[in-house]
């Protein structure tokens, strides 16, 4: 009896470690997607830009934000523009936002 309780909490830590590296795993996979997919559209628009990604979204969307300087604005004092991406879980297509001003964020 002992013997098979040892078994039993054995195989249960052990597929629970397994679910949380499988979780974890699933997680990342879907950052990366968030950003290969926003990534392709915020380079459309900025020259260069800092990307922020929710790790974990919404229940059907992703969500990306980048902040950077945009290529129709491209001089060494041009403001800070940002944008949004969603990214839809299901078709796994990506839209992005029209450009706001950052300083309006502060």
């Amino acid at each position: 009896m002992k013997f098979g309780l040892t078994i039993s909490v054995l195989i249960t830590a052990l597929s629970d470690s397994v679910a949380s590296a499988s979780a974890a795993e699933e997680l990342q996979a879907f950052e990366d997607a968030i950003k290969q997919e926003c990534s392709i559209l915020f380079d459309r628009e900025f020259s260069r830009y800092r990307l922020h990604v929710d790790p974990y979204g919404a229940k059907s969307y992703g969500i990306a934000f980048a902040k950077g300087k945009l290529r129709r604005n491209s001089g060494l004092r041009a403001p800070d523009s940002s944008m949004i991406c969603i990214y839809d879980k299901r078709s796994r297509r990506a839209e992005i936002s029209q450009s706001f001003d950052s300083e309006r964020l502060n």
